[in-house]
C-alpha cells in the first residue's frame, strides 16, 4: 500500500509540473485528485491498520509538504526561471537612427511628400516626414526633429 501511495504522489506531482506546459487544467486537475487520493489512502487504508492516528497523519502531512515543496522549487527555480530563458524572446531590435542630418539643416525634396517621402540634405538622402503633410517635389524643406527612421522636416 506504501507503494500505491508513493505512486500516486509522484504521479500528482508530475501531472502538476506538466500543467505549466500543457494548457487547458487536465492534467493540473488530474494531478491534484492523484494528490488527494494519496492522502485519501493514507487515512482510509485497511492495510495501514496498524499505524497508529498519530503516523497516518504523520504520512499525509509527509505527502502534503512533500508535494508543496518540490512544486514550489520547480515553480520558483526551474518553470519560471528556465523555461522563460529559452521559450522567451528577449532580444531587443535597435531602431535606425536618422544620423547626419541635424535640426536646421536645408535640403530638396526628392519625392512627393505624402507625408512620408525622400528628401536629399546636405548631399545624402533620407527618408523624411512632413510636418505639414503635404510637400511638392523639387520643394526646399528644412530638419525639425529626428524620429525613428526618419527626419521630421517643414516646407520652407
Amino acid at each position: 500500500m506504501l507503494a500505491s501511495i508513493a505512486i500516486l504522489t509522484l504521479f500528482g506531482i508530475l501531472l502538476i509540473m506538466l500543467e505549466t506546459f500543457l494548457p487547458g487544467w487536465v492534467a493540473g486537475i488530474l494531478g491534484t485528485i492523484a494528490l488527494f487520493a494519496a492522502v485519501w489512502l493514507a487515512l482510509k487504508s485497511e492495510e495501514l491498520a496498524g499505524w497508529s492516528p498519530a503516523q497516518r497523519l504523520g504520512l499525509v502531512l509527509g505527502i502534503v509538504v512533500c508535494a508543496t515543496g518540490v512544486l514550489a522549487v520547480w515553480l520558483r527555480w526551474f518553470a519560471v526561471k528556465f523555461f522563460r530563458r529559452s521559450f522567451t524572446l528577449t532580444t531587443s531590435i535597435e531602431t535606425p537612427a536618422a544620423a547626419g542630418a541635424a535640426p536646421g539643416a536645408q535640403g530638396v525634396a526628392l519625392t512627393e511628400l505624402r507625408p512620408l517621402g525622400r528628401a536629399e540634405i546636405a548631399g545624402q538622402r533620407y527618408e523624411v516626414r512632413c510636418q505639414t503633410g503635404l510637400a511638392a517635389a523639387g520643394a526646399r524643406i528644412e530638419v525639425i526633429a529626428t524620429e525613428p527612421g526618419n527626419l521630421l522636416v517643414r516646407t520652407l
